[in-house]
């Protein structure tokens, strides 16, 4: 950092990095300003990160209660709908990195998707089918892992393509349980990054760092002294080529990478091994891959690994 200024990060994971950086971690902010210190030593800062609102650039109309709204027409639900009238993104006044924009670009043009999916005159107009493979697509578009695509949405607070498909089918009295499962999904998830997290931090202390931001990566965890970089996935299927590679390019190739699958097996890629404690469950998928129809590049990896029953799988962290 060449000089200090009021909005310098001088602590932390965005230690030397800017004020815009950090307030697009939203769940680091959420946690940043619940901590007494923070608040009390770094005033200009806290007021910022309290301040913030990301969804302000991008929302222009005030939320629809959609209950209370009912007899509202096709047309009238298109002109007051918030995410149907959503900022353009030359008109936008926040800056975005390219990524970003693209992401957005693709947002608006799956929302426009969903938009036109409602045809007036029909028996339920809202009763609409949420797009297929759509980050698959997001990927292959524009060659950007789907990861990127989710930490945008979560940095502007901005929701997932299931709440949507949600609210539009309200407007017909349809109960979508596409949201519902996006969230029994993302609660797992959490709970499975926060059992890892937990499990690092009792065997490295401070060695570890968690959700941790370098280079436009955001790491799910690091040592740095050891020279490990840990991913957690529910799924060896949750794999992402585009987010590995990006990783090592990042990295290099002095780290090994440790994938943490749910909470019983490690893959460990330098050694070529997977550890479990499930050996039933994983042996099972990888005797599966060659009979998969689209098997990824990790399967195939995964396919020619050694796997080794073992007691205690956090022995292999």
């Amino acid at each position: 950092m060449s000089s200090l200024t009021e909005d310098a990060i001088t602590f932390g994971k965005y230690k030397d990095l800017t004020l815009t950086e950090m307030l697009r971690d939203r769940k680091y902010c959420a946690w940043l300003v619940q901590q007494d210190w923070f608040e009390n030593q770094y005033a200009f800062l806290y007021n910022r990160v309290l301040e913030y609102n990301p969804r302000e650039y991008f929302v222009t109309h005030e939320h629809l209660v959609i209950e209370d709204n009912l007899d509202l027409t096709v047309e009238e639900f298109f002109e007051s709908y918030e995410y149907f009238n959503l900022t353009p993104l030359e008109d936008l006044e926040i800056e975005l990195s390219r990524e970003e924009m693209l992401c957005y670009e693709y947002y608006l043009g799956m929302i426009d998707l969903l938009k036109n999916k409602i045809v007036p005159g029909t028996a339920n107009p809202y009763d609409i089918k949420a797009p297929t493979s759509w980050l698959k697509k997001f990927e292959k578009k524009y060659g950007i892992p789907r990861e990127t695509f989710k930490e945008f949405i979560n940095s502007y607070e901005l929701p997932n393509l299931p709440y949507i498909v949600e609210d539009i089918k309200k407007m017909g009295g349809i109960e979508y349980k596409g949201a519902r499962s996006y969230l029994i999904a993302k609660e797992n998830s959490l709970k499975q990054e926060a059992f890892w997290e937990d499990k690092l931090k009792e065997k490295y202390g401070e060695d570890v760092g968690n959700q941790f931001a370098f280079r436009g990566c955001v790491f799910d965890a690091i040592c740095i002294t050891n020279k490990v970089l840990y991913e957690m996935k529910i799924n060896i299927s949750d794999f992402s080529e585009e987010q590995h590679k990006r990783y090592v390019t990042t990295l290099g190739t002095s780290y090994n990478m440790l994938y943490l699958i749910g909470t019983d097996c490690v893959i460990n890629m330098k050694k070529r091994r997977v550890y479990t404690s499930n050996l039933g469950k994983y042996y099972a998928y990888i005797l599966k891959i060659p009979s998969l129809k689209n098997p990824s590049k990790f399967d195939k990896v995964v396919e020619t690994y050694s796997v080794k029953e073992v007691r205690d799988v956090l022995k292999y962290i």
